[in-house]
C-alpha cells in the first residue's frame, strides 16, 4: 500500500491526484493562483470544425462527411455545433437540412454574414439559432467594405432586427476585435445594443494577437459593459498562446469558448477542442457537457475525414503522449506502478480518460533493460541479466542503423538467434 500523504504532500481527497486517472500540479488550486470569483458554474464549448475549420487549406468535406462530424461532436458532447454557412454551396445547405432533422442534443448553428440573403437563407432552410459576423475593426470596415462608422452600425442593428423578426435566436460575432481599441470597441457595442440585444456577444481575436492579460481584461470590459448579456471568446493560435488566453476567458467570466477538432482552422488554426476540454476539467476543474471518453475517437475521425495528421507531440491526442521510449522514463513509471501510486500516472492523465487502452512502451536506443526484459516476456523467452544487457547492445546497433524504434518481431528475430547462438534455443 502506497502512502498517501508523505512529507506533507497529501495525494488523498485533492482535486489534483486520482489513481489511475490523473496527477496534476497542486499548485492550479492555491489560492493565490486561481481566482474563482468571476467563472461561470459551466462553460459552453463551441465547435467551428464544420465552418471555419473547413478553411484550413487543403481540406473539404462532403455533405456526408460533414453529416458524420455533425453526429460524432455530439456524442462527444459539445453544446454548440457552427455547421457552416448557408449560401456557401448547395451541399453544405441540403446536410444541414438533414442535420436539423436530427434528434442532437447539441445547439446547430448557422454562420451568416451581416447581410439579408444570409439571414433569408437561414429563415428557409428551418435554423433555429445563428451567429452573424461582420469585421469591427474601422480600418477594415473602411477600406474593404467602403463603411463609415455609422453606416457600419447601422447594417449589423438592421441585420439583426431581420434575424429577429425571423424567429432566429441571434449571436454578435464582430471579428478582428483584437486589432483595435478598447476604447472603439466600446462606442461600436453601445451603440449596437441600444438598438438590438443579441444573445451573446463573441469577442474575436482572429489573428491571435492578445496576450493572455490582455484578454482577461478584455473580457472583463465586455462584462461590465454588459452585465446581462453571456460573453463568448473565439480565439486563434498565432502565437501559440491560444490556450492559454482560453483559460483567461475564462477566469474572466466568459461563458462560452470556440474551438475545432484538431485545431483546424485558417492560418494558425483554431484551439483544439480536445485541449479546451482537458485543460478546463482537469487543471481547473471547471466543468464541460464534454465526454472525455469520447476524445481519442472523434479526434481519430476527423483526421481520416479531413485528411489532417496531427503532430505526434501536440497536447492530449498527438500519437506520442502514450508512447514511452526512454529507458529511464519507463523504469520510473514501473516503478511508480510497483509502489501501489498507479499504472497511469506517468502522463497528466491515464489513456482511458480519453478513450485510449494503454501506454506503448518503444524499444530503441535510449531503452533499459526493463524494456528487453518486457519485450521477451511478451515472446515468450526467457534471458539472464547479461544476455539481456547483450541484447540491450545489439537492440541500439539496429536502431542507430533505422533511426527508429525496433518493433516487437524485430526484436523477436534478433533475440531468439542471439539465444540460439549461446546454445539457448
Amino acid at each position: 500500500m502506497a502512502e498517501m500523504n508523505y512529507q506533507g504532500v497529501s495525494l488523498e481527497n485533492v482535486p489534483y491526484f486520482k489513481k489511475d486517472r490523473y496527477w496534476v500540479s497542486p499548485m492550479n488550486f492555491l489560492a493565490e493562483t486561481f481566482d474563482k470569483s468571476q467563472v461561470q458554474p459551466k462553460i459552453q464549448i463551441h465547435d467551428v470544425t464544420l465552418r471555419d475549420g473547413e478553411q484550413t487549406p487543403n481540406v473539404v468535406f462532403t455533405a456526408e462527411e460533414r453529416i458524420a462530424i455533425a453526429k460524432a461532436l455530439n456524442d462527444l458532447g459539445v453544446d454548440r455545433i457552427e455547421f457552416g454557412m448557408p449560401v456557401v454551396s448547395r451541399d453544405i445547405y441540403e446536410a444541414f437540412q438533414e442535420v436539423l432533422k436530427m434528434d442532437f442534443t447539441s445547439e446547430i448553428i448557422a454562420f451568416l454574414r451581416a447581410h439579408p440573403d444570409d439571414i433569408k437563407a437561414a429563415a428557409e432552410l428551418g435554423a433555429k439559432s445563428v451567429i452573424i459576423e461582420h469585421n469591427v475593426n474601422p480600418y477594415f470596415c473602411k477600406h474593404v467594405y467602403g463603411l463609415t462608422h455609422e453606416e457600419t452600425v447601422t447594417r449589423m442593428v438592421e441585420t439583426f432586427k431581420d434575424a429577429q423578426s425571423a424567429g432566429l435566436k441571434a449571436r454578435l460575432m464582430g471579428w478582428d476585435a483584437s486589432r483595435t481599441t478598447l476604447e472603439y470597441l466600446e462606442r461600436l457595442y453601445k451603440e449596437i445594443c441600444e438598438q438590438v440585444v443579441p444573445d451573446s456577444i463573441i469577442f474575436v481575436d482572429t489573428f491571435g494577437v492578445l496576450t493572455p492579460a490582455a484578454m482577461g481584461h478584455a473580457i472583463r470590459s465586455f462584462r461590465s459593459w454588459f452585465p446581462e448579456t453571456p460573453i463568448e471568446v473565439h480565439n486563434h493560435n498565432g502565437f501559440g498562446l491560444g490556450m492559454a488566453n482560453v483559460a483567461a476567458a475564462v477566469l474572466a467570466g466568459a461563458s462560452c469558448v470556440h474551438g475545432a477538432l484538431l485545431g483546424l482552422g485558417e492560418r494558425d488554426g483554431n484551439i483544439p477542442i480536445d485541449e479546451i476540454a482537458m485543460a478546463l476539467e482537469l487543471l481547473y476543474r471547471i466543468p464541460t457537457s464534454i465526454d472525455l471518453s469520447q476524445i481519442s475517437r472523434v479526434c481519430e475521425l476527423a483526421q481520416r475525414i479531413s485528411r489532417y495528421k496531427n503532430q505526434g507531440t501536440k497536447p492530449v491526442t498527438g500519437d506520442f503522449y502514450f508512447q514511452l521510449q526512454a529507458g529511464v522514463v519507463i523504469h520510473a513509471v514501473e516503478k511508480i506502478a510497483e509502489a501501489g501510486l498507479g499504472t497511469r500516472t506517468w502522463a497528466a492523465f491515464a489513456p482511458e480518460v480519453i478513450g485510449k487502452s494503454d501506454y506503448t512502451y518503444l524499444l530503441s536506443k535510449v531503452s533499459g533493460i526493463r524494456t528487453v526484459r518486457m519485450y521477451l516476456k511478451e515472446l515468450g523467452l526467457e534471458a539472464n541479466h547479461e544476455e539481456m544487457a547483450e541484447l540491450l547492445e545489439r537492440v541500439k546497433e539496429q536502431s542507430n542503423l533505422v533511426k527508429g524504434a525496433i518493433s516487437l518481431e524485430e526484436f523477436g528475430f534478433m533475440a531468439r538467434d542471439y539465444l540460439k547462438k549461446k546454445g539457448r534455443g
